[in-house]
């Protein structure tokens, strides 16, 4: 008779499946927020609490777990994804949208394991009372225990503070996996497996399991306590449901966020690993205005922070990640979908140009699409929006090329988004699924395309895409043929749109390219030139009022020797001599060559210090001639020791001031041959940590020899072109200067413009104070902006919709932006976009302005045309542009005599207009009109009003300009015109 034996499960199954099968920190936290996703949270957080021994907790507001859930499910290996898919029910749900599972296999939660040792759960499900289990995920290490040996304590309770005081029993109960104090033939199994470790472990063994006395030792200690939980929102009653993972005995990647001391090159990568890992959590590429953007966006909201002495540090989170409207503006971009046919339909924008004709681009002929329900790979969308990264070639102006380059710096890569959450590893820069740098290895101008270079995404979705599966690690698409497929099909795309559009091959990019590097060495010339003005105008300012304080004493000086001189013998003339000569030497101390056209305020200090200049050259003059008329007169006896002295005298004076100059040179030299061989041993690092990075790919296998090759060799012309941009220029410009070539000259030759400002030095030095202000205050704006967005987020439903709710909202996203604009801190901030009418916008600075525009008898209207316009973007950008167009009206309104006051919003299609019947902007002031400091007020202007108006609707993709043509306009005064991205004709 033949029997059957079942498989028996080694406890380390657990730990092959968990924290063996997750490849790093950051994946096990994204696997994490992904079951917090399939229990419909709207944020879940990982709060890293530090310390002698920091604690971590990831708290989530999702439905939560009954015990029985926790020990049906929680608890089993491989559940039914399906199943539980079927089992969300609509109150499971927290009022939010059926959402795709991001789960497939059963197994994220033993991800937990790779975090730290020992968990704490605890879940709370609505009606239901908590439940909470300890665990110590080193028990699955010892090798000679099964899996039925090892009992996980549970506890129920129903109020959070009996929690703590239950905790000692949980300990206690978790120890019997190591003491075996329970049942006898278990406790006997149990002290065995933890014997043979003892006999088995060699101590150079790394990998060896842990010992039983280590973890004994560590749930003795356990250091969870009330505090960890304080984010929780069940936990401070302000939800009925959600769960809480505490975890101690943080692994290394945990720990460097939590000591910053830790400095060494292996803390920092693991730092910036993280961030690159979780930063674009969720799918930042969604367009809020797009009416689909609902269904494609999740609400859900993530952030990791550090706990120090009760103040947060966030690392990464939903609010501080970029958003596509930071990216929209780039001068290349490629957006459309690719359907299930493989064919890619969509819209570019090339060099700042949208092109008016669809892009198509059609499968490789050699790819067959397979056709059949388990192998297709289903429609996709793809978004890429990247730049020229050579200044010279790019069609932005050098802010926005600045801005776009620091965010690369930070956000770059090109990531894969199932159903809005990211799919890992894709847009790390370790990873290369679709061939971009391997194809850049063989040609990197044809390619265009570079993973570092470039914000881009592929959204996918379940339901879409049911073939492309993550693989059991969670370290990208199981290796399929859909999969195989999609690759190809991303690789295509991207291959022929470099080149017909980006890359060397392109007849569009050998078009426009020369136009472009033309006009930008114009503009680097006249921004040189504009420097170097600035520079001498500072310099000029500076030694202006140096000379009115100094030349003052030194003129009475001259004054009252030149009064009582008298020279009547030898000795009187030597004396006479000596102090003419000092005089002399010190007159080019007193000139003030190059005088700009235009000094403002300064003008009367200048005409002052002319006078006394003249004044004090005449005074020099009358004492020569009378020394000249006294060498005349007078015939030394001791004529070559007078002359010898004189000599000296001479002597000494040039040897200090060619000495002074010498050095001031020699200084120069020495500070810039430092600067430049530091700059060339920076560029030389970049370039070997960039190929230390290929090499690793080598040992991995991650890249084949002769693509490994092929990259390095394009990653040295890389930087050679670069450094060829930087290096030459500098060497040609120290050639014109050995050749006795006057380059100053030559540069400052008829720079000097009409109409210069005339306070912008008062108010350069007001604005400088500020910056001091914020740079000194910058790390607690930090920390005070988390704190108060946190308190934001905490107020009750009821008071926040309130209108005074609203109000503060409404402030403190204006605050954050003034203060992001004025310094280099990433505020947080609400960035709440929303659809905006012009109804709305005239409504509200009708009643912000009411009082004053009675009080100055000015009629406000708007017309229906601007009432229908709407657009979508933040409240808090927009307002205050209306609000400051309008108070400039009403300024010039009340200074003048005009009766019949008006001010009027309109619209011309979707473009706003703000007139007024005023005596509108002198033509010669037009082209000044945005800059900052520019203000012709006498009173209350500091001539930044404008020029914020115009950034302000930059970052959001809008535009504003003068009108000086007055026919087509509502009034017949001032005139300004808003070109809005996107806007929309309401309906109604």
């Amino acid at each position: 008779m033949i029997r059957g034996i079942a498989f028996q499960t080694r406890a380390r199954t657990v730990d092959h499946l968990g924290r063996e099968q997750i490849a790093d920190c950051p994946t096990a936290i994204s696997e994490l927020w992904k079951n917090a996703f399939d229990a419909y949270a709207r944020t879940v957080e990982l709060n890293i609490y530090a310390g002698t021994e920091p604690v971590a907790a990831m708290v989530d507001d999702g439905h939560g777990m009954s015990r029985e859930e926790f020990e049906k499910r929680w608890l089993v290996v491989g559940t039914e994804s399906k199943a539980a898919r079927h089992g969300t029910t609509v109150a499971d749900r927290n009022g939010l949208k059926p959402r795709p599972r991001q789960g497939q296999k059963g197994i994220g939660r033993l991800s937990c394991a790779n975090l730290g040792p020992l968990l704490l759960l605890v879940s709370k499900r609505s009606d239901n009372p908590f439940v909470a289990a300890l665990m110590d995920w080193r028990l699955f290490e010892n090798p000679f225990l099964n899996l039925s040996d090892i009992h996980m304590p549970v506890i129920e309770f129903d109020r959070p503070e009996r929690l703590f005081d239950l905790l000692p029993d949980l300990a206690e109960s978790l120890s019997s996996n190591v003491s075996g104090e329970d049942d006898p033939g278990r406790s006997h199994r149990v002290r065995a497996a933890w014997a043979e470790v003892e006999r088995e472990t060699d101590s150079d063994d790394h990998d060896a399991a842990p010992s039983a006395e280590d973890i004994l030792t560590d749930i003795e200690r356990l250091c969870f306590a009330p505090e960890h939980l304080a984010r929780w929102p069940v936990w401070t009653g302000t939800s009925d449901r959600g769960t809480a993972l505490l975890i101690s005995g943080l692994n290394y990647d945990l720990r460097v966020h939590a000591d910053r001391s830790i400095a060494d090159s292996a803390a920092e990568a693991s730092r910036k690993r993280l961030f690159e890992t979780l930063s674009s959590f969720v799918d930042p590429f969604v367009d809020p205005a797009d009416p689909a953007a609902e269904d494609e966006s999740p609400d859900f909201h993530y952030a990791v922070r550090v706990w120090s002495d009760g103040s947060p540090r966030e690392i990464v989170g939903s609010e501080k990640q970029f958003t596509r409207r930071e990216v929209d503006g780039m001068e290349h971009r490629i957006e459309g979908r690719v359907d299930e046919n493989g064919v890619f339909t969509g819209n570019v924008r090339a060099f700042g140009e949208m092109l008016p004709d669809l892009c198509v681009i059609h499968p490789p002929t050699d790819l067959r699409i397979p056709r059949r329900s388990k192998n297709r790979v289903g429609p996709f969308d793809i978004y890429i929006a990247s730049m020229e990264f050579i200044p010279e070639n790019t069609t932005h102006p050098r802010a926005e090329y600045d801005r776009y380059r620091d965010l690369a710096g930070k956000y770059y890569g090109f990531m894969v988004f199932r159903d809005g959450l990211r799919v890992l590893p894709y847009g790390r820069a370790d990873n290369d699924f679709f061939e971009i740098e391997s194809r850049r290895s063989r040609s990197a101008g044809r390619e265009f395309w570079n993973h570092r270079q470039l914000f881009g995404r592929i959204a996918i979705g379940r339901n879409r895409n049911p073939n492309l599966k993550d693989k059991a690690g969670r370290e990208g698409l199981l290796d399929n043929h859909a999969a195989k497929t999609f690759r190809e099909l991303v690789s295509n795309v991207l291959m022929q749109s470099a080149r017909l559009y980006f890359g060397s091959d392109s007849d569009y990019r050998r078009d426009r390219l020369p136009e472009i590097r033309k006009d930008n060495r114009r503009e680097r010339a006249a921004e040189a030139r504009r420097k170097l003005r600035r520079r001498h105008r500072t310099a000029f300012r500076t030694n202006l009022k140096r000379v009115s304080s100094e030349l003052p004493p030194f003129l009475r000086e001259v004054e009252e020797y030149l009064s009582s001189l008298e020279i009547s013998d030898a000795r009187q003339l030597s004396d006479a001599q000596q102090r003419l000569e000092d005089m002399r030497g010190r007159l080019p101390d007193f000139a003030l060559p190059g005088k700009p056209r235009d000094l403002g305020q300064l003008e009367d200090t200048y005409a002052e210090y002319r006078r006394r200049y003249r004044a004090m050259r005449e005074a020099v003059a009358s004492l020569d001639e009378q020394v000249e008329q006294a060498l005349e007169d007078i015939e030394p006896r001791n004529a070559e020791k007078l002359l010898t002295d004189q000599l000296s005298r001479h002597d000494r004076q040039l040897r200090a001031r060619l000495s002074a100059w010498s050095g001031s040179v020699e200084d120069l030299l020495k500070s810039e041959y430092q600067r430049f061989r530091a700059q060339s041993q920076a560029r030389l690092k970049e370039f070997q940590l960039e190929a230390e990075s290929l090499l690793r790919r080598l040992a991995s296998r991650d890249i084949r020899y002769a693509d490994a090759s092929r990259a390095l060799t394009a990653l040295k012309e890389e930087k050679e072109r670069e450094s060829h941009d930087i290096y030459i220029p500098y060497i040609a410009a120290l050639e014109s200067l050995q050749d006795s070539i006057d380059i100053e000259h030559l540069a400052t030759f008829g720079m000097e413009e009409v109409g210069e400002m005339q306070v912008e030095l008062e108010r350069l030095h007001s604005l400088a104070q500020l910056g001091i202000a914020v740079e000194i205050l910058g790390h607690d704006l930090q920390a005070y902006d988390d704190i108060l967005a946190a308190g934001l987020r905490a107020l009750p439903d009821d008071i926040r919709t309130g209108k005074a709710g609203k109000d503060i909202e409404f402030a403190y996203e204006g605050l954050t932006d003034q203060l992001r604009f004025l310094s280099p801190l990433r505020l947080a901030g609400q960035k709440i976009q929303r659809w905006i009418s012009g109804g709305e916008i005239a409504d509200y600075v009708a009643g912000f302005f009411g009082p004053t525009l009675a009080a100055n008898n000015i009629s406000f209207d708007a017309t229906d045309d601007f009432r229908r316009v709407r657009v979508f973007d933040q409240q808090s950008r927009l307002f205050p542009v209306f609000i400051n167009l309008l108070n400039n009206s009403i300024y010039w309104l009340a200074s003048g005599d005009r009766t019949g006051r008006k001010v009027v919003f309109h619209a011309h299609g979707t473009d706003a207009i703000v007139s007024d019947n005023g005596s509108g902007v002198d033509p010669e002031d037009v082209e000044r009109l945005f800059s900052l400091f520019f203000t012709r007020k006498m009173r209350g202007g500091r001539g930044v009003g404008l020029y914020l108006c115009r950034h302000n609707l930059a970052a959001g993709g809008h535009a504003i300009r003068y009108e000086s043509d007055i026919e087509a306009m509502p009034l017949p005064g001032a005139n300004f015109v808003i070109t809005f991205r996107g806007a929309e004709l309401d309906a109604d």
